[in-house]
């Protein structure tokens, strides 16, 4: 009896106490879990498993659909998009990419642009039915209605269990290991053979149903259960424990995990619980996590812990850096404008609406104001006389020891009953800033620090009795009791500054239109950072740095660390509501960093508390992948542009476009499951001069006009942990136009050369008509020249040297003839004679007809033949032939033809004393004309010769005919001459 009163005892009560003590330690902050429902875009809000493919994508089946999700966005599938079911019931990916579903048809394969499926040949039992996808190696283990099949080389098969046909309720695989668990037995099948895993630890009256095997990060292997949660250890299954008492008192558990930092995770009917090696963590919707049962649990690549829940979609959680206090917590006004602390053990919270508050032992207690109704709260500041309130309308309050003082117009000659800021200095004065003035306690008395009538928004020590003021109208600056214009000759001069701080020599201002400002007092350089740099928001409300130097800045949308490298260029960590900001706006002057280093924000929707030494995941992208590559003007590429498409997003590869289709637009995103808005880009585009962008948040650009080339694009991502992610790369070219090429370009210059040529050609062949003409009309103008002038040449030379030769016969009849004058008369008739034979050949000369080369030969026969006729020696002409009616030689050509072959003759005649002289005309190849004149008579020896005359003339005229004359002559064996030249083309 007393044995089954403490197993009652530690069955209920022990459970009972653990659940309220959870409750209680829990209730004091909210944890952020960060919700995705069928708001963010989720199919459907009945997750029901999740997996996370190789890319980094989570994956999430639901009873209405299967849903992926890339860290900022949800792409859904049904059975439109050729899913077998719409309910899936599990999920896996393997690691080729695929994403492995099944359902209450069958198992289903999609490799991002199509599904395979494997139909279930028998219908399921029920609808309700678990079932689980696990892929090792090339082979999918899939576990339905209690058996186990798998899937190999694209076939399903049957994979046989021992113990029967018992029901085969949970499964895991491993690369040479398959557990299966049934009713009350776990089996284990390793190198083809099976081996029992019994349980040590018995739950009394029951038997034990494994619902998950899961294995934790070391190795070690976990099962949930009905009875709780279990390890193996030692080859056995024992119930594990927590400072020695047995975990068989929580409630069915259908699913687990390990985190990061060894904890484990186990889902319930009604949230979740994290066990630590010391202690239990309840999460319910109190909380911040749901009341609806888990049924799946896993923990992604990045370490966060993702639950998917029945009814409220899927819950994220990567740590408590961030918590908060807000309306379920026991605050009850979201809007939280001012916070202090008492520098030890009390927070210090002053609403909007709602009045002020203390955060004392993790519970929210109210500070009962002494108005009604209650102002709001502008500014809290504790001081060494106690804590000073400033309000809207109601003034200055002091708060110590209980008690509550009012210090108001128009009793004090406050300047308005409207406090904006309270700040206390280095020499324990008080500045109070009011919608219209300021004010400073000191010594116990208030004075009037500025007549300035501008709202006042914060104080700042900077110096040795110096305070700079923030106002509407600029900065002001109190030094020896006098107030003046603080100005800088910057961007500062002209900004409404509503906050600052100090570090080192900068002064570091959060304004409320550009920006953070940073004013360095020693050197007087400012620096911007403003939403081109990297802030989400140019609205700065307060500003604050940690206990490492880094600037917190609590923005119009969420809350900004500035970090400072060494390289002097400040980083930029982003925090939104995916890392647990509940309140993106942030209110003025409303933070405190405690002594424990901590930090307390003031938003619009509660107290947001940062714990800087609190495990949480790291914000690290596994890959940044292209989402869309576009044309300007286009919808849809064409697809004779590109080799093929990509399954998953349909970029196209191979891109080739032609040269009008050169405006290109890309959009990337880094995939990360919990840092999506932290992540900056930085790209650049090889193939043209431009650097890198700036690192900002944009995740999309667009190249104009873009010549063509070659063309690599790069993106770089950046998240706060320094992680650093392979750099996507996406090459395309813009087809170069023909006329553009190079070959254009040759074909051009060709053409060009080409045309050059024939235009060269056309204007020399018209020249050449032109001077064929031009010697044509010459031709006849000298032919009628010629004929003129042999005519009158013959009537005049001819008669007189006829008159010549009758008055000289007419002289020797009339005069007595001596020896002397029958000489004189002798050689004037021998004289005239021969000046009649000349005049004859230039008057044969001069005649057009007789250019023609056979009258020219024929004269030259004619010649030999005269002058050897009254002679014995015998003369011979061969060669005469018709065809040289074809041929023309001008008449300086033919004039020196016929002399050269004139002194030739006459030289045979002279001095050769031959008895047969012959002249051979032929006619060789090309148009080359070739004479040879021979005679048999003494000869002649050529080298010792001395030429005279005529031996020159008649190689000087051979010259003028482009000719080649050669003489042979032996002594007493006669004298060849002969001579070759090219007869024009005048035909």
């Amino acid at each position: 009896m007393n044995h089954h009163y403490h197993k009652l005892l530690r069955r209920v009560l022990i459970p009972l106490m653990l659940l309220l003590l959870w409750g209680s330690s829990v209730s004091a902050q909210r944890f952020h879990f960060h919700n995705l429902t069928v708001d963010d875009g989720l199919i459907q809000s009945q997750a029901t498993c999740m997996a996370q493919d190789k890319t980094g994508n989570l994956w999430v089946g639901t009873l209405g659909g299967l849903s992926r999700y890339d860290g900022r966005n949800f792409t859904n599938y049904t059975v439109r998009n050729g899913l077998l079911h719409n309910m899936v019931r599990a999920i896996a990916a393997d690691n080729a990419g695929n994403i492995w579903t099944s359902g209450p048809l069958g198992l289903s394969c999609y490799n991002g642009k199509s599904f395979t499926h494997y139909p279930m040949q028998v219908q399921t039992r029920s609808f309700n039915t678990t079932q689980q996808i696990s892929v090792t190696n090339d082979t999918t283990w899939w576990r339905v209605q209690g058996e186990v099949y798998y899937v190999t080389k694209g076939k399903i098969k049957y994979f046989v269990t021992p113990g029967g046909e018992g029901f085969v309720s949970a499964m895991m695989v491993r690369q040479h290991a398959v557990w299966i668990a049934k009713e009350g037995t776990v089996y284990r099948y390793s190198k083809g053979e099976w081996d029992t895993i019994v349980f040590a630890d018995d739950v009394e009256g029951s038997v034990p149903v494994i619902y998950k095997i899961f294995e934790g990060r070391e190795g070690k292997v976990w099962m949930t259960g009905n009875f709780g949660l279990y390890r193996v250890e030692d080859g056995k299954i024992r119930l594990h424990r927590i400072n020695d008492s047995p975990l068989d008192f929580l409630p069915g558990i259908p699913c687990g995990a390990e985190d990061n930092n060894g904890n484990l995770w186990v889902g319930t009917n009604n949230g979740a619980v994290r066990i630590t090696a010391t202690d239990l963590q309840y999460y319910n919707k109190r909380n911040g996590l749901t009341d609806n049962s888990l049924n799946d649990i896993m923990r992604d690549a990045e370490g966060n812990i993702w639950m998917a829940s029945d009814g409220q979609g899927i819950f994220r959680f990567s740590g408590t850096q961030f918590t908060g206090l807000d309306e379920t917590m026991g605050l009850p006004s979201a809007q939280v404008m001012a916070i202090a602390n008492n520098g030890s053990d009390s927070l210090l919270i002053g609403t909007y609406d709602a009045g002020l508050y203390v955060f004392k032992d993790k519970r929210v207690m109210p500070l009962s104001f002494p108005s009604n109704p209650v102002p709001a709260i502008t500014a809290l500041c504790y001081t060494p006389t106690g804590l000073w309130i400033g309000t809207r309308g109601r003034g200055l309050w002091s708060y110590d020891e209980g008690i509550f003082r009012q210090y108001a117009a128009p009793e004090r000659d406050f300047p308005s009953n409207y406090v904006h800021c309270i700040y206390n200095d280095t020499f324990n004065r008080m500045w109070i800033g009011f919608n219209n003035g300021v004010m400073v306690l000191e010594e116990g008395l208030f004075k009037v620090a500025d007549t300035n009538t501008s709202p006042v928004y914060s104080f700042l020590t900077i110096g040795y009795d110096s305070t700079l003021i923030a106002t509407d109208a600029g900065l002001r600056l109190f030094h020896a009791g006098e107030v003046h214009p603080f100005l800088t000759g910057t961007i500062i001069d002209s900004s409404v500054i509503q906050c600052f701080v100090l570090k080192g020599n900068d002064l570091w201002m959060g304004s409320s239109d550009n920006g953070l400002l940073a004013y360095n007092l020693r050197t007087g350089k400012t620096k911007v950072i403003n939403k081109s740099k990297g802030l989400r928001s140019d609205f700065i409300y307060n500003l604050v740095i940690d206990d490492n130097g880094n600037l917190w800045a609590g923005t119009g949308y969420g809350i900004h660390k500035i970090l400072s490298p060494d390289d002097g260029n400040p980083q930029i960590v982003f925090y939104g509501k995916a890392q647990g900001i509940m309140g993106m706006e942030s209110n003025i002057n409303s933070v405190k960093k405690m002594y424990d280093g901590s930090i307390w924000f003031g938003t619009t929707n509660g107290a947001l508390h940062y714990s800087p030494n609190t495990p949480a995941a790291v914000s690290a992208p596994s890959c940044i992948v292209l989402q869309t590559v576009k044309i300007a003007g286009e919808n849809v590429i064409d697809s004779g542009w590109y080799d093929s498409l990509d399954n998953w997003y349909g970029i196209p590869y191979n891109l080739r476009l032609p040269y009008k289709k050169n405006s290109i637009a890309f959009s990337f995103q880094a995939v990360t499951l919990s840092g999506a808005q932290q992540v900056l880009y930085r790209y650049r585009i090889d193939g043209l001069d431009v650097p890198w962008s700036d690192w900002s948040s944009t995740s999309a650009v667009t190249y104009s006009a873009l010549p063509p080339g070659k063309y690599i694009f790069r993106v770089q991502c950046r998240s706060d942990a320094g992680i650093s992610t392979p750099e996507l790369m996406y090459a395309f070219e813009i087809i170069t136009p023909f006329h553009k090429t190079i070959w254009f370009s040759l074909v051009i210059l060709i053409a060009c050369i080409t045309s050059g040529i024939l235009l060269q050609y056309s204007i020399n062949r018209s020249k050449e008509r032109r001077e064929k003409l031009l010697a044509k009309l010459r031709a006849e103008e000298q032919g009628k020249i010629r004929t003129r002038t042999a005519e009158d040449f013959h009537d005049e030379i001819g008669n007189k040297l006829t008159r010549i030769n009758v008055l000289t016969s007419v002289l020797k009849k009339k005069i007595e003839m001596t020896p002397d004058t029958t000489r004189i008369l002798g050689q004037i008739e021998d004289n005239t004679g021969q000046l009649y034979s000349g005049t004859r050949d230039i008057l044969w000369s001069l005649k057009p007809s007789n250019d023609v080369l056979y009258e020219i030969l024929h004269r030259i026969r004619d010649f030999g033949t005269e002058l050897f006729q009254d002679t014995e020696i015998q003369f011979v002409f061969t060669g005469t032939d018709e065809k040289w009616h074809q041929y023309r030689l001008n008449m300086e050509m033919s004039r020196n033809l016929i002399m050269i072959f004139k002194e030739a003759l006459n030289n045979s005649l002279k001095y050769a004393k031959p008895t047969k002289v012959s002249l051979e005309v032929t006619m060789k190849q090309k148009g080359v004309l070739h004479m040879v004149l021979k005679d048999n008579g003494v000869g002649f020896d050529v080298q010792t010769t001395v030429k005279g005359n005529g031996l020159n003339n008649m190689k000087t005229r051979a010259g003028r005919l482009n000719g080649k004359l050669y003489i042979d002559s032996t002594h007493n064996k006669g004298t060849i001459i002969s001579l070759t030249f090219k007869i024009p083309q005048n035909r």
